[in-house]
């Protein structure tokens, strides 16, 4: 009986330890808040506030030697924003067979034929997202950050 109570005990123990990581990152996200997500930014490297031609916030940054923008779209007279876009071009233009290429081999990061070889990551808001998760986004694109750089000098 007390090996039962035991294994019980550290039962609830563990639950309790599931519980309160799910309680950390239990702050949902039902909108880009740009402050937030600057914030973020600021951890994979340097990144300021700016405002895009339409006057819609807009982050310029730059992780791993490559200049980026996170761009903020469906907004509402510049605000309340539904999603963005993390983007990043180069001057030389890119291919369709390159682009191509690049997709075939990476899932997260899509590139787009044309001039400024333009590399790109969506995320939605929709339903909301936890910070854990926009930041896990920001990691992704700080891991392809050199993958991009690479293809684009043709290593």
């Amino acid at each position: 009986m007390r090996a039962n109570l035991s294994a019980f005990m550290t039962g609830l123990a563990l639950a309790g330890t599931v519980s309160v990581a799910r309680a950390e990152d239990a702050e949902i996200l039902q909108k880009p808040d740009p402050t937030a997500i600057l914030d973020i930014a600021k951890g994979f490297g340097s990144a300021r506030m700016d405002k895009d031609d339409n006057g819609d916030p807009m982050i310029s940054g730059r992780i791993d030697g490559v200049k980026y923008a996170v761009y903020f779209y469906g907004c509402e007279d510049h605000e309340n924003c539904k999603s963005l876009q993390f983007s990043t071009g180069y001057t030389d233009p890119l291919t369709e067979e390159q682009a191509n290429a690049w997709n075939k081999k990476y899932r997260w990061v899509k590139a787009y034929a044309g001039d400024g070889s333009n590399f790109k990551m969506d995320v939605s808001f929709a339903g909301g997202i936890t910070r854990a998760n926009l930041e896990e986004q920001f990691s992704n694109w700080n891991a392809m950050a050199g993958n991009i750089k690479d293809f684009v000098s043709g290593k």
